[in-house]
């Protein structure tokens, strides 16, 4: 019976093991060379050890019986780790991937066919991602495009396409020559909202921004007050956000805050601190030996800091307070440790407060 229930379970487990999806130990010149002569295409997981969607991709996805079925019978699948193979890591940078776990399906010549970011915990919801892809050749789209053709449809599908595969900086130039063909009258309409609602597309200051800002009653009309001000209040807060915490430069905060200015939505009065602190910041930064200006950046956390929720105030409490503490009097430091110690005590924020909770320890352990 023992023996039976043995055989029983390697069965079982020969039946599983074959179900799921196939990753070979194949060179990427290997699984073209085998697509090739299958007739299929080659599907690669690009992972890290480090990523946590990776490993829950790699366990609970891909061995998925029906997904596995199609995605055998489809393509050559291989997996490299972009951090230790080399396969892996000259494809990381060929199609400058940034987000990972990134797929590619490539064609037997490794030229890309589409790509898709991120995971999903359903392997139903996966294979249906993969079908899209290879319904969808971005390689198919890249050709027509680069063979000159620029009617608005056929752009709009490869942008939508592109920014489906999260490749942004061919969307981006998609996205310019859209622009050229199309009428100011269309680009207000709803079917191009997508173009607007998409932040690292149209982030403040880029042209379909400042085209909205000039065109703003057309968009109210098209797609409601409410959307659109919840549209660029957000787009508002993530750039003076990255100008406060350093990312990006401070070139364009007089233009950002001649933008806002007619506008009122909920985050308004959090976004006029912001803004405050950009000002502050850039006297300060610009001329970092004067205590005085320094004084004004650090007058403003103590007033603000306190009243911003911690979920805000994490984005940038670290890169200002540490800029005070480097560039600042040794008053002005106790004022900032003070200042941690408050917003540690008060936030609910954790990884706000675990962040403070290491600066703090370091330094006692620092004067200890």
């Amino acid at each position: 019976m023992k023996k039976i229930l043995l055989i029983y379970v390697g069965i079982l487990y020969s039946v599983l093991a074959f179900g799921q999806t196939n990753f070979q130990k194949l060179t990427l010149n290997e699984a073209c060379e085998k697509a090739k002569a299958e007739g299929k295409m080659v599907f690669v997981d690009l992972y890290t050890s480090w990523c946590g969607p990776c490993k829950v991709m790699a366990a609970d996805v891909f061995p998925n019986v029906q997904l596995g079925e199609f995605m055998n019978k489809h393509f050559v699948c291989v997996k490299y780790d972009t951090g230790a193979e080399e396969d892996g890591k000259n494809l990381e940078k060929k199609f400058n991937v940034q987000a990972y776990p990134t797929f590619l399906l490539l064609n037997t010549n490794q030229g890309l066919e589409n790509q898709i970011v991120g995971a999903t915990i359903d392997p139903l919801e996966f294979k249906k991602m993969v079908e899209e892809a290879m319904s969808a050749s971005i390689a198919s789209l890249g050709k027509q495009y680069g063979e000159g053709n620029r009617e608005a449809s056929f752009l709009t599908n490869y942008l939508q396409e592109l920014l489906k595969a999260q490749m942004i900086r061919e969307a981006q130039e998609v996205r310019a020559e859209l622009f050229k063909v199309i009428s100011d009258a269309e680009k207000s309409n709803r079917e191009y909202w997508y173009i607007y609602d998409n932040q690292i597309l149209s982030p403040i200051c880029s042209e379909p921004m400042d085209f909205l800002f000039a065109h703003f009653d057309q968009f109210r009309e098209s797609m409601g007050e409410e959307k659109v001000l919840e549209r660029i209040s957000m787009a508002f807060e993530m750039k003076l956000r990255d100008m406060i915490r350093g990312r990006e430069k401070m070139d364009d905060l007089d233009k950002v805050i001649k933008q806002m200015k007619p506008h009122h939505f909920n985050s308004r009065a959090r976004l006029d601190v912001y803004v405050s602190l950009a000002q502050a910041l850039r006297a300060a930064w610009a001329d970092n030996k004067n205590k005085e200006k320094i004084e004004k950046v650090l007058v403003l956390c103590e007033k603000e800091f306190p009243k911003i929720d911690g979920e805000d105030l994490v984005w940038f409490y670290f890169p200002v307070t540490i800029f005070i503490t480097g560039s600042g009097t040794e008053e002005q430091y106790a004022r900032v440790v003070k200042l941690h110690e408050y917003i540690y005590e008060h936030t609910e924020h954790r990884p706000l407060q675990i962040g403070l909770g290491n600066m703090l320890n370091a330094r006692n352990q620092k004067q200890n």
